[in-house]
């Protein structure tokens, strides 16, 4: 598959996943077929240029793009975008790892620093509070890289923290006003130690920044964490349930003795 043709079928599936939401989603919609078409097409494409394009701030809207399929509302689409992306991701872990078993020397870890001191520079507000969130943000973002298997070298922390407090401060308004309960919450998940997941599904887009903005703290909650509530609440159902029917049987129980 060559450059031009990959770049056609990803603007197919672009069009006709926009024209299916617009419209009829059912499964046999022609959007839909040509869609998901499209899609399986494009998971045929060579790893090395899948991950060429995929990277290439040229074309930063098949990166960007991910939602349109993966969180599309129907089916089918859906379920075919999330394995694309998923194959796309696998190969840029494998072309991390390969990047970072390089040998490097001074000169290339010195131009590493003085391009990371660069991005720092260059996602910089101004305002003291928000520059903090991002800080905060970066540091648990950079996290992933440590805790992938494979090492991603790809990853753009700072970029990622920056549109993620964006999306807080547009939706949430200054750290120190009324919604900074919910800061607070989202920092502290986004640094959990034993929520990985979290992070990585921030780092890699999986969850955008408008969208952890909007979720509870449960939801944000470590796997773990999300068991214990969940139990907590069977736990806590059981008991209602007994509560009632003893109840029901003590109003039984009254009635045949009157």
């Amino acid at each position: 598959m060559e450059k031009h043709e990959f770049l056609e079928l990803f603007e197919a599936a672009t069009k006709a996943a926009k024209s299916a939401s617009r419209g009829d989603v059912k499964s046999s919609c022609p959007a839909v077929s040509r869609c998901v078409e499209a899609i399986k097409r494009l998971r045929e494409a060579p790893e090395s240029l899948a991950c060429e394009l995929v990277v290439d701030r040229k074309y930063t809207q098949i990166g960007k793009s991910h939602g349109l399929f993966t969180e599309h509302k129907n089916p089918r689409i859906q379920s075919e975008g999330k394995i694309l992306y998923s194959l796309w991701l696998r190969y840029l872990y494998a072309t991390g790892r390969k990047q970072s078993s390089r040998p490097r020397d001074r000169t290339v870890v010195k131009n590493k620093k003085k391009l990371v001191e660069e991005k720092m520079v260059s996602t910089t507000t101004g305002d003291s509070n928000r520059d903090k969130v991002r800080e905060i943000l970066n540091k648990s973002l950079s996290k992933v890289a440590v805790e992938m298997k494979e090492g991603v070298v790809s990853c753009d922390s700072w970029s990622v923290a920056a549109s993620v407090e964006s999306a807080m401060f547009e939706r949430l308004g200054s750290f120190e006003g009324t919604q900074k309960a919910k800061y607070r919450s989202i920092l502290f998940n986004m640094g959990d130690s034993s929520n990985p997941d979290l992070r990585r599904k921030v780092m890699f887009g999986e969850i955008s920044g408008e969208r952890l903005v909007t979720m509870e703290k449960e939801e944000m909650a470590s796997h773990k964490i999300q068991l214990q509530v969940q139990n907590i609440k069977e736990k806590a159902r059981a008991r209602e349930e007994n509560r009632v029917k003893s109840m029901m049987m003590f109003q039984s129980d009254t009635m045949i003795m009157t």
